[in-house]
């Protein structure tokens, strides 16, 4: 006879064998919940050598690191810039990288996609994104109706969230679809 624990276990088991992708995520300091799946592990992305990943999902190219921080062939290093919404989208705009120039903020839903869910402080795999900020990101997508608030992404726990444009935040680009 079954006790009211295992079927949750065989549960468990059993999504890990149909999706193996939920063990995958690695979380920077350890700091995981095993009970919630991985959302955005490194196996979602496929790693380039210039310091970006392309989303498989999306089909959007990720910087690894935020501005501000440098890749060096396998981490980030250095130290993100914190700015103000306007000078996020000038900065935005000016960045090449990869011998690309079309760098942009991502949009509220876009910079959600990489949240994952399965980490916290931060809230992204640190596999595909080493010594990811523990802060909030800004996304290009104004609050409607709320005047001069935009959405961002708070990544200690993957939370989204209105800021002030003043409010200095990091910046992780993106490029891509729109």
């Amino acid at each position: 006879m079954l006790n009211k624990k295992q079927p949750a276990l065989m549960s468990l088991i059993f999504l890990v064998m149909l999706y193996p992708s939920l063990l995958q995520a690695q979380c920077a300091g350890g700091n995981s919940n095993a009970a919630v799946p991985a959302s955005a592990p490194l196996s979602d992305f496929a790693e380039q050598e210039d310091g970006t990943l392309r989303h498989q999902r999306t089909g959007l190219i990720w910087q690894r690191c935020a501005l501000g921080q440098s890749w060096d062939g396998s981490g980030c290093t250095g130290i993100e810039m914190q700015l103000n919404w306007n000078s996020a989208l000038n900065a935005a705009d000016s960045h090449i990288q990869a011998d690309q120039a079309d760098w942009r903020l991502p949009n509220r839903n876009e910079l959600a996609s990489i949240i994952e869910q399965h980490c916290f402080g931060p809230a992204l795999d640190s596999d595909a994104f080493p010594s990811a900020p523990v802060t909030a990101y800004w996304s290009s997508t104004p609050v409607s109706g709320a005047g001069e608030q935009v959405w961002s992404i708070d990544f200690v726990d993957g939370i989204v969230l209105p800021a002030s444009t003043e409010t200095l935040q990091a910046v992780r680009l993106v490029r891509g679809r729109f």
